[in-house]
């Protein structure tokens, strides 16, 4: 698995500490309150995990590269399979990094690396960071106010 130049990163404070921050994301009962309208799984190091969106007929599958518990998941996406591309196929790393602050609350980054500066990679990858920041927007919500955004 070679690292790319990363795409994009974005970032956002989570007013939570970093174990309930982290558990959000990798439970799959938690993540389907806020982002996914159903997921086959937790994330789990190894695991090819099925992503559904309420609303949408496509589905995301992720490949669960690592999970360092706190610190890290390294998923791998493919660029067909998000139905970003429609000839070519080639892997995507999303990264999601967990930060515990000094305040005890989570500076929380997701990054992409791997897309192509062609216009579909390009295309590709701006749509996905406006993804993960609605994910980590609605994660926000949903940790400090009990509210599911995506209503």
């Amino acid at each position: 698995m070679s690292e790319t130049k990363t795409n994009y990163r974005i970032q956002t404070k989570i007013n939570r500490p970093v174990a309930e921050v982290f558990s959000a994301v990798v439970d799959d009962q938690q993540l389907c309150k806020y982002f996914t309208g159903e997921s086959s799984g937790p994330l789990e190091e190894g695991k090819r995990i099925i992503w559904h969106w309420d609303g949408y007929s496509e589905e995301g599958p992720v490949i669960v590269k690592r999970v360092r518990q706190n610190e890290e998941i390294l998923l791998e996406i493919e660029s067909r399979e998000w139905m970003k591309t429609q000839d070519e196929h080639y892997s995507v790393l999303v990264r999601f990094n967990f930060e515990a602050l000094e305040d005890g609350n989570t500076l929380l980054s997701i990054s992409e690396s791997g897309w192509k500066v062609d216009a579909p990679g390009l295309k590709a990858s701006h749509e996905n960071c406006g993804g993960w920041q609605h994910m980590a927007l609605c994660l926000k919500m949903y940790l400090e106010h009990g509210i599911d955004a995506r209503l």
